[in-house]
């Protein structure tokens, strides 16, 4: 029972199965964050109210949802470049 996790860990160390991306994907996801750029003043005060559960009429709430998205996009690839970095 004590032996598959060193065969696990020994598979890891030999790039089978489960195994971290290489320096270029990290450095495209980097780029794409940069791509995606940051929120401005007015954009940042939007997210936050949405966050807060307030919501805007028609149409505009399409547009007001596309930005929290866009935002909560760039955070978890942000967070996933800081784990796999």
């Amino acid at each position: 029972m004590l032996v598959f996790p060193q065969i696990a860990l020994q598979q890891l160390r030999q790039g089978k199965g489960l195994k971290s991306p290489g320096l270029s994907v990290i450095q495209f996801f980097e780029g794409v964050i940069d791509e995606m750029n940051s929120p401005t003043d007015e954009q940042a005060a939007l997210i936050k109210i949405t966050m807060e559960g307030k919501r805007m009429n028609y149409p505009e709430r399409h547009d007001q949802k596309n930005l929290l998205n866009l935002h909560k996009a760039k955070i978890h690839l942000e967070m996933a470049i800081g784990l796999l970095s």
